[in-house]
């Protein structure tokens, strides 16, 4: 991967705004939190946003405050994802049930899958979890069918959106179909901003949880969990100044992702498609896949890649690793290397 660089206008607001950051002495629990939790509930249009200091803290918090406080014990995954999203809910004291198959088309669990893993399930499902990765950066396309069975048959829905702040399906965004969801500004990630997480839920009282809980709940006193996954100010500054240029990133992955695109319309290759109907994704992966052999096999010739979304299955869907490649998409991308791309998948055909 190349040297990750950030838009101007965010490294200039950051330079801006610093300094009242260490005149005011509020290098935790300041303003910048605040704005930062007002900018995203702004953005994507939702009730409460939560900083914290990573997606993974974040989650793990969300799966306590569920465990103590909704009686939920037990929890279902999906096949592909990484692999701290299994040690997270070991880490929460969750039993993990089972894990979700996923689809090479989407590289996530259709709504048939997650049915099917339900129906086989003999325990008490007002004690489940589902918690759902976003990957590669679009929304799994069957989120809203998903959200609405798992309300019906009460079960809480998490979505791990990670990989996907600033992606929407039917103009809704990432994170806001379930209960609750956590975006990442881990420096690889399609917004990256270095390290820290937010948050987001239309349920007040788990944002309410959820506040007091990350700071240990040492003012109102009344809450048995808590911990110190709090931002720094100074980290939210930070994301604060990537996130205000989203559309921006996103509009420049866009560029690469059509040169990508044309040359795979071209030569039959598919791909996972981020602007079509599932709906808007903000590219933090460029995704070709091979249904029927492994896609080494079936394009040789390309070697300029990045890594593969996972390179393993937690479960059953051992086929999506040797089935699928990323090409390099990150934000302002030499030319020369999707030239490079580009030229690679010409001579595999």
């Amino acid at each position: 991967m190349g040297a990750i660089k950030l838009p101007e206008k965010s490294v200039d607001f950051f330079k801006d705004n610093q300094n009242q950051i260490f005149e005011s002495g509020n290098l935790a629990e300041g303003p910048w939190n605040d704005k930062l939790s007002e900018k995203i509930k702004s953005i994507c249009n939702v009730k409460e946003a939560i900083c914290v200091n990573s997606n993974g803290s974040g989650l793990v918090a969300l799966l306590l405050i569920y465990k103590e406080y909704y009686g939920r014990t037990s929890i279902m995954i999906q096949s592909n994802t990484m692999y701290g999203v299994k040690t997270i809910t070991k880490t929460a004291g969750y039993n993990l049930v089972d894990l979700i198959d996923c689809q090479i088309e989407t590289l996530m669990p259709s709504y048939e899958d997650l049915k099917k893993t339900v129906d086989n399930y003999k325990g008490e499902l007002n004690k489940l979890v589902i918690m759902l990765s976003d990957i590669g950066g679009i929304i799994n396309p069957d989120i809203v069918k998903i959200a609405r069975y798992c309300k019906e048959k009460n079960i809480i829905l998490l979505e791990d959106a990670a990989h996907s702040f600033g992606s929407t399906l039917n103009n809704k965004f990432s994170g806001t179909f379930g209960n609750a969801g956590v975006y990442s500004y881990y420096s690889t990630k399609a917004i990256f901003a270095g390290e820290g997480g937010i948050v987001v839920t239309n349920d007040k009282k788990i944002g309410n949880l959820m506040k007091d809980f990350i700071a240990y709940d040492r003012f109102k006193q009344k809450m048995e969990i808590g911990c110190n996954i709090r931002l720094p100010e100074l980290q939210a500054l930070m994301v604060y100044s990537v996130v205000k240029e989203y559309k921006e990133i996103i509009k420049d992955k866009l560029q690469t992702a059509k040169k990508y695109e044309e040359a795979c319309k071209k030569f039959n290759i598919e791909y996972i498609n981020q602007n079509g109907k599932f709906g808007n994704g903000n590219f933090y992966k460029f995704v070709i896949i091979s249904k029927n052999k492994n896609i080494t096999e079936f394009l040789p010739t390309i070697k300029t890649t990045t890594s593969k979304v996972y390179d393993y299955a937690l479960g059953n869907s051992k086929a999506i690793p040797n089935k699928h490649l990323c090409l390099p998409i990150w934000f302002k991308l030499e030319e020369s290397i999707s030239d490079k791309v580009v030229k690679e998948i010409k001579g595999s055909t």
